[in-house]
């Protein structure tokens, strides 16, 4: 019994130290992928700190940062059931204007953009 057991050491040690790495790869990866995921979010947030006019110190944003802002939020598709509401907010609060105006096309566009996979 011990003779097999100093001959499969060297197989043991190999298999553990593949082991070993292959969590190491898999960590390193799934941290990698948790890391893009927050900053991807943090964007997202940025964005919609845009949308509203505001940046996030208070500052006002002009009319063609917002409405560039409502334009980026179509890239965003995983968080798209919280775009649609606040566009369709938006579009709400801009009914009398004219839907070639450059904020309601934003919304317009981005809206039919998100719209389409759902």
């Amino acid at each position: 019994m011990l003779d097999l057991f100093k001959q499969s050491l060297p197989y043991l040690t190999v298999l553990g130290s593949v082991g070993a790495f292959c969590f190491a790869v898999f960590k390193y990866l799934h941290t990698q992928h948790i890391n893009a995921k927050n900053k991807r979010f943090e964007q997202f947030n940025k964005i919609f700190e845009w949308v509203a006019g505001r940046t996030a110190d208070g500052q006002t944003l002009v009319d063609t940062q917002q409405a560039m802002a409502v334009y980026q939020l179509s890239e965003f598709y995983e968080y798209r059931d919280m775009s649609l509401p606040i566009i369709e907010y938006y579009l709400a609060q801009t009914v009398q204007e004219s839907d070639s105006s450059l904020f309601r096309a934003s919304l317009l566009y981005s809206k039919a953009k998100l719209s389409e996979n759902v």
